[in-house]
């Protein structure tokens, strides 16, 4: 299928990121809202005890904690200031219960971001943030150039970046509000979704399930969807909210659910079209452990033309995106943007 690229010693400084209104914080202001000194503060921070009270001790370490604090040790300014640093970091509300890095898709755009990124002479900071906040919390406490920033929420879009005044450049993301302008490297999500289903309907099948990693569906995952249910529409094929199958992130409930589908739901369908490769690989093996025949009992289609993809076998049908070079062009346009600010 084809494919669519869009697209000395130093003072020491302390800041937090508030949840009301947003803003760097000084550590006078730490100690002006718990009602002792900067020095007191400061001891408490790195948990010099000595001749402090418990009561104070746990008045300031509370306030910091409620307060998202975060040490700047450096004590530079939080602007691209020609330091050679670039943040990436990849947003992921299943960070805790799964490592993002076992996604092909994750590990070899860091790796293409990386290299360009190297080649350019800059360095590479990685993260992964849990939440918009933590994210926005790292990234303007760091002294970098520039950030990159991957799976940020459509409703988080707006919020990042006013609140980081900074070149940034996103990887697939989708905003509501389209009279604001921002630097996104993505793909034609909704067209790859609707020639992917619609070439899935030239091989005869009008039955066709649809499966993801979200219940409410968001940014790259929802525009697939909806050129899936588009193609589906426009051939007449019966669709229901029921074609949506939710795919859990923990790997072994993940395959009780599609064990369940198997034995339950898999004779409505004679083909799964799959939002990533990932599953539809993981779901191939699932299938055959329940002799499942691909694609003589159901034929499998899935999204990213990845690097274990083109290795599986029975072969994955699958629409290409060309990963490392979305990867390379959002490094680009990052530096292109810093050097922009710079003169």
């Amino acid at each position: 299928m084809g494919e669519g690229l869009l697209g000395n010693k130093r003072k020491q400084a302390f800041c937090f990121y508030k949840e009301r209104g947003g803003g760097i914080v000084t550590i006078k202001e730490i100690a002006a809202a718990t009602g002792v000194s900067p020095t007191t503060v400061a001891n408490v921070v790195h948990e010099r005890r000595e001749r402090m009270s418990d009561e104070t001790y746990r008045k300031v370490k509370e306030a910091l904690q409620s307060s998202q604090y975060f040490s700047n040790p450096d004590g530079k300014k939080r602007k691209g200031s020609g330091t050679g640093m670039i943040a990436v970091v990849i947003n992921s509300g299943s960070r805790d219960t799964q490592n993002v890095f076992l996604s092909p898709f994750y590990s070899e755009i860091i790796g293409a971001i990386e290299k360009e990124i190297r080649q350019n002479g800059y360095y590479m900071m990685l993260y992964v943030s849990a939440d918009c906040d933590e994210m926005l919390h790292m990234i303007s406490c760091q002294n970098i150039d520039g950030a990159i920033l991957l799976s940020v929420r459509s409703e988080d879009i707006q919020r990042t970046r006013e609140y980081l005044k900074l070149p940034l450049v996103f990887v697939d993301a989708y905003w509501e509000d389209t009279e604001k302008e921002y630097d996104n490297v993505g793909l034609q999500d909704f067209e790859g979704g609707y020639d992917m289903t619609k070439y899935l309907i030239s091989q005869g099948h009008n039955r066709i399930a649809f499966m993801s990693d979200e219940k409410r569906l968001t940014g790259v995952n929802y525009e697939r969807y909806e050129g899936y249910k588009k193609a589906l529409e426009e051939n007449g094929s019966i669709h229901t909210d029921e074609d949506y199958y939710c795919l859990p992130l923990e790997k072994n409930i993940r395959h009780e659910m599609l064990r369940r589908f198997c034995k339950k739901d898999l004779k409505k369908y004679t083909a799964v079209f799959f939002v990533a490769d990932y599953y539809a690989m993981d779901a191939m093996e699932v299938f055959e452990s329940q002799k499942i025949r691909v694609p003589e009992d159901v034929s499998v289609a899935g999204f990213d033309d990845n690097t274990y993809a083109k290795r599986c076998h029975p072969k994955l049908t699958t629409m290409r995106q060309n990963t490392s070079e979305k990867g390379s062009v959002a490094v680009r346009q990052l530096l292109k943007l810093v050097n922009d600010e710079k003169n």
